[in-house]
């Protein structure tokens, strides 16, 4: 399942990427993260608790910064995690994009490429598209406030 959300940050480009490359920090800003640690170079384990349609879910995994350019705003991520009581699981490559649109904005541009396995895979892509949308959206909204404060 492939998303993609734009927001647009009340930060300069430079304080954006500082946060959103925090990878604890920005994890913070996604509803349901509940614990995000340092794995090794460029990786991070993390949990997280979630509720889609009728199942609610404790996913834990791993999210590997697979590239980053900073000069260019562009960073690339693989996320895997697993719910071995539901028997399910995620794969998600993700690009973050950023574009100067003021000294003071910044556009965030988030593209994902999802796929469910197990138990999660029989949901339907309705409702998995509807949470990951709205995850995405409070997301953005979540680290507007923390570039804000």
């Amino acid at each position: 399942m492939k998303l993609e959300s734009r927001a647009i940050v009340p930060a300069s480009r430079e304080a954006t990427w500082a946060l959103v490359m925090d990878i604890p920090r920005a994890a913070s800003c996604i509803p349901g993260v509940k614990e995000v640690t340092p794995d090794g170079e460029g990786g991070y384990q993390a949990t997280l608790q979630a509720r889609i349609g009728p199942m609610g879910m404790n996913l834990s995994g791993k999210i590997t910064i697979v590239s980053q350019d900073a000069d260019a705003g562009v960073a690339s991520f693989l996320v895997e995690a697993n719910d071995r009581r539901v028997g399910g699981g995620v794969k998600t490559d993700m690009t973050m994009r950023l574009t100067v649109k003021s000294p003071t904005e910044t556009e965030l541009e988030i593209i994902s490429d999802t796929t469910f396995m197990g138990r999660l895979g029989e949901l339907g892509q309705p409702i998995i598209r509807r949470k990951a949308r709205n995850t995405l959206e409070e997301f953005s909204r979540n680290l507007s406030k923390l570039l804000e404060s």
